[in-house]
């Protein structure tokens, strides 16, 4: 299971937290997450693949899902695909329907500014620097991509409730093609560009005719199983997600990729030019994120946007490195680019289709080797879908306090403590470790955001959507559904059996990096320490900031704690 997406201005210095009427600095250099590292490790690109071999696996992948039976196409006028969090050619629905409907595609990108304001609750930067970074990328390959078949891409900046009507008018577009996403903020703009394109009338032919509005269409195609393939209505979606998935793997099948045809154009004729052209990509300092320099991104992992380099990462896993077939005993590592997938970045953005996925799964089956590791990667892209359809079954509460559950706590939310666990400043190397590689990189391996969120919740006491928050900022997977129904499962406020799952940070060390290899990485200082003492240094490292809620090894154990921690580790991980 993953743990853990609006001014153009530039961020100020400090950006500003409200918590209890009091105000938290938030430093400049953690805005644009730019931590400069002690670390002289040499930075690992994701994929690990040469632009010219990243190119290569890219248009063998356009070459299999090319389809030449489907250069008729019996549509008339322009159509317009609106591209949000569907950022590829390959297995978009969206983009073959406004294909098939008309006889000129116009895709359209539109750079919303809500996108790049503050989150909800706590006023975090809602996109950080390298997220900003990754979508540039993305635009960039989808730009390229479309460009190959014909196409281009229309970039404007605003929001699409007054971008869309504008671009419709002009053009004549019957209609616009879009995918439907599940959440308030994202629902809430559909509705209003929905809105826009009623007050839009198209020219008719003649007078005899009733004047036509255009029309948003909008397509399912953010999940491995078709929201309309599913054994009951997304409302009644089980609690737990073993019933989802025994139910959906017994009764559902997964629908096939759809194929392009040879050409996607030709665009439209005419109209541009009333709009200002077809727009350029946008730039960090366009979206208000200063430019990192090379030394403060010198380690870890460098993941690279756009649907091209996703392909390009699925090659490398699957096919050339061969890491499929070991995926689920290496799912659980932390240190590296290959212990699992890392193809969350690009699920997020759209840049990858899950069922993209699952075909080359099967693939690999049939060519090489079907084993529990295959299959694993099916499993974790069916939480993906629980948590997708999760979030239509219990709306905006995702987001709130008690969660699904409507669960009342006393969550603390003292802003020194928050910042210590933020900054990776708690004392516990686990969790600094952790954290710098989220600031550092964008990324966090899935076991190590289970072992912070316990932390920050059980350990500290913190309110868990500050937590889910900070990662809505710096994750490069960041997207909602996953990301707040994790917190909400780690924080038990969410649809979990196990309500009080608690990680036990030594035991965490000493199953998942019991040689201390991963926090040296990220904390230099403790590379002169001997392994056995690295994730507990004592005083050669920075105090601990709180004690662990069931014992320590810093300090001498109580047997009762002891006995409790040992029951809780037998109910926990």
């Amino acid at each position: 299971m993953m743990l853990f997406s609006y001014s153009h201005s530039s961020f100020p210095p400090f950006k500003t937290l409200a918590l209890n009427r009091k105000l938290i600095p938030i430093p400049r250099r953690l805005l644009t997450v730019m931590l400069s590292s002690a670390s002289k490790q040499p930075l690992v690109t994701v994929p690990d693949l040469t632009a010219d071999e990243t190119a290569l696996v890219s248009k063998q992948a356009f070459q299999r899902y090319t389809a030449s039976d489907l250069n008729r196409r019996n549509g008339t006028g322009v159509a317009i695909v609106w591209f949000r969090n569907d950022l590829r050619l390959l297995d978009n629905e969206a983009l073959l329907r406004a294909w098939a409907s008309s006889a000129a595609v116009l895709p359209v990108y539109c750079v919303d500014p809500r996108n790049f304001g503050t989150t909800h609750y706590f006023g975090f930067p809602k996109t950080g620097a390298i997220r900003v970074q990754f979508l540039i990328e993305c635009l960039t390959d989808l730009k390229n991509n479309l460009m190959k078949k014909g196409l281009n891409l229309l970039i404007q900046h605003g929001k699409p409730e007054e971008i869309l009507p504008t671009v419709v008018k002009a053009t004549g577009a019957h209609t616009v093609y879009a995918h439907k996403e599940t959440c308030s903020e994202e629902v809430f703009v559909e509705r209003l560009v929905h809105k826009g394109l009623q007050q839009v009338v198209l020219p008719i032919g003649s007078s005899n005719q009733k004047p036509l509005n255009p029309k948003l269409q909008l397509i399912w195609g953010s999940t491995l199983y078709h929201i309309d393939d599913l054994p009951f209505d997304a409302n009644n979606l089980p609690d737990v997600y073993t019933q989802f998935r025994k139910s959906v793997e017994s009764r559902c099948s997964i629908r096939v990729c759809c194929k392009l045809p040879l050409s996607l154009g030709p665009g439209p004729s005419n109209g541009l030019d009333e709009i200002g052209g077809w727009g350029t990509i946008p730039s960090l300092e366009q979206l208000g994120v200063h430019e990192r320099t090379a030394s403060q991104c010198d380690n870890g992992m460098h993941f690279v946007g756009g649907e091209s380099a996703a392909l390009g990462r699925l090659h490398d896993y699957f096919w050339k490195k061969d890491l499929l077939k070991v995926y689920k005993e290496t799912r659980n590592g932390m240190l590296g680019p290959d212990y699992s997938t890392k193809f969350s970045p690009w699920l997020a953005s759209g840049s990858l289709s899950p069922r993209y996925i699952y075909e080359e799964v099967k693939r690999y089956e049939k060519e090489r080797l079907a084993n529990d590791s295959t299959y694993w990667v099916l499993f974790e892209l069916i939480w993906r879908d629980y948590f997708r359809f999760l979030s239509i079954k219990c709306g905006n509460s995702i987001f709130h306090i008690g969660g699904p559950r409507k669960i009342m706590s006393k969550w603390s939310q003292d802003q020194s403590l928050f910042e210590s666990w933020r900054d990776g400043r708690t004392g516990y190397p686990l969790i600094d470790a952790n954290m710098k590689e989220l600031s550092t990189t964008g990324f966090m391996s899935n076991r190590g955001r289970q072992i912070v969120c316990s932390f920050l919740v059980r350990d500290m006491g913190i309110d868990w959507r500050m937590g889910a928050e900070w990662f809505e900022t710096c994750l490069l997977d960041y997207d909602p559904c996953s990301n707040y129904g994790n917190w909400t499962y780690g924080a038990g406020v969410g649809n979990d059996p196990r309500e009080d799952r608690y990680f036990s940070i030594p035991k965490q060390a000493k199953t998942y990096d019991p040689d201390g290899e991963y926090v040296a990485y990220w904390l230099p200082e403790l590379r002169s320490i001997p392994k056995e003492r690295r994730h507990f240094p004592g005083n050669s490292y920075i105090k601990q900031i709180v004690p662990l809620k069931f014992g320590s090894p810093s300090l001498k154990p109580n047997p009762v704690s002891a006995e409790k921690n040992r029951q809780r580790n037998q109910r926990g991980r």
